[in-house]
């Protein structure tokens, strides 16, 4: 990403945050990044287009963090979710994208139905891994009140100006009380929400927002990996890299369960490789891309 872009972004996020999504204007982003609106919008169609990018960015290095944190061990699912749910919230770079998103999303003021489809569809799965299949017919309820605990908590936290929430502390405990109304519901047989707005969870809100742009993405992959063929990396790392760019030029349907595993290898491979910051961008827009195949 260029660093006019990236300057750009950091000063949205900024704004936004400090005088609203529909407060901030574009003036506004120009003026206190320096760069002129030409340069705006060679990058972003609109302000609400720049803000889908912020949203993407972080959910991408979020998605990330998920899937390093399930190479641990854990005694229990449980502590697994836990830190899946908790790290990405106790980062603060990640934090204000949090709390920029979700106060925008349950106020209505951001139109990120997707974004929030995804993350629920994540945590309701999670939700059945961990608690059950029994519980399945309920998870996504379940997923919608933890983030609106989760929100809510942290609303009150800055509105009555205490301390910040010790996220590792307060998640495990709104989990347990999760699990305690899923039973219940499971239980009685009894929805909290409609079955209208259920399903719409399940629909497919696919726009030209959050979608990883394939083509380009793959040609950005394409360069990447003529770098890495030429330069002084291991063996290992370039055959690695060869073979994660044909398993996604696939005409055909893609293999899922192999890219997970090359893609894995990967990751591992580059750490202590001097291409680790431009990997880490790719490896974060392939499971990106791999999360929405799965929606």
């Amino acid at each position: 990403m260029s660093s006019r872009k990236e300057s750009l972004l950091e000063t949205a996020l900024t704004l936004f945050i400090e005088h609203g999504f529909a407060n901030t204007t574009i003036q506004m982003i120009l003026d206190h990044s320096g760069v002129s609106k030409g340069t705006f919008y060679k990058f972003f169609d609109s302000k609400e287009d720049c803000l889908y990018a912020i949203l993407n960015q972080r959910m991408q290095e979020d998605l990330l963090i998920r899937k390093q944190l399930e190479d641990r061990h854990y005694n229990a699912e449980f502590d697994l979710l836990v830190d899946q749910i908790a790290i990405p919230m106790s980062l603060p770079d990640k934090e204000r994208v949090w709390e920029l998103y979700w106060s925008g999303f349950y106020s209505g003021e951001i139109n990120s139905a997707n974004l929030a489809t995804m993350q629920l569809k994540w945590l309701s799965t999670r939700f059945v891994e961990v608690y059950g299949q029994e519980i399945s017919l309920y998870a996504s309820e379940g997923a919608i009140l933890c983030y609106g605990m989760l929100h809510q908590i942290a609303n009150a936290s800055r509105s009555l100006h205490t301390k910040k929430p010790d996220w590792n502390e307060v998640v495990p405990k709104v989990l347990t009380y999760i699990e305690v109304i899923l039973r219940k519901m499971q239980q009685k047989n009894e929805h909290i929400f409609d079955y209208t707005s259920l399903a719409s969870l399940h629909e497919d809100r696919s726009t030209n927002h959050n979608l990883v742009h394939l083509e380009v993405w793959l040609e950005e992959f394409e360069e990447f990996n003529r770098r890495i063929q030429k330069s002084n990396e291991s063996l290992k790392l370039k055959q690695l890299s060869t073979g994660l760019l044909t398993l996604l030029q696939e005409k055909d349907e893609l293999n899922v369960s192999v890219i997970e595993v090359v893609l894995k290898a990967f990751h591992s491979e580059h750490k202590s490789s001097d291409v680790q910051s431009e990997a880490n961008r790719f490896i974060e827009s392939c499971w990106w891309y791999i999360e929405q195949i799965r929606q």
